[in-house]
């Protein structure tokens, strides 16, 4: 098994443990064993997770992905906290998008060492 293969079985391994992890509290929470909606709030910790994992692994064109999920996640649990609103915090998300850009155009630049003439 390759490299590629064992990071993927990786990933799937650590979303599948998410689904039952979360499958259990709702289970736990239905019975009346627990009362998992105190933390509720701490649902986007679940998000950023993701983000961070996808961000581990190199992705076939060697770039990593998953900053994303890790800034949405982010934004929604200082939203449950009420550190930072909704309302207030969309703008973000819009220097957030532009950073993304600026960031492709300068991975994409060929630097000047490597330019051939």
């Amino acid at each position: 098994m390759t490299d590629e293969q064992r990071q993927r079985n990786n990933a799937g391994l650590v979303f599948g443990v998410i689904i039952m992890l979360v499958g259990a509290t709702l289970f736990l929470d239905r019975t009346g064993v627990i009362d998992a909606f105190d933390y509720a709030p701490f649902w986007p910790v679940v998000v950023i997770t993701i983000g961070l994992v996808k961000l581990s692994h190199r992705g076939d064109d060697r770039r990593r992905h998953g900053g994303w999920w890790v800034v949405f996640g982010v934004v929604m649990l200082l939203n449950e906290m009420d550190v930072l609103r909704g309302r207030d915090a969309w703008p973000l998300f819009m220097v957030a998008f532009g950073v993304s850009i600026v960031w492709k155009e300068l991975v994409r630049r060929p630097r000047m060492h490597e330019r051939v003439e």
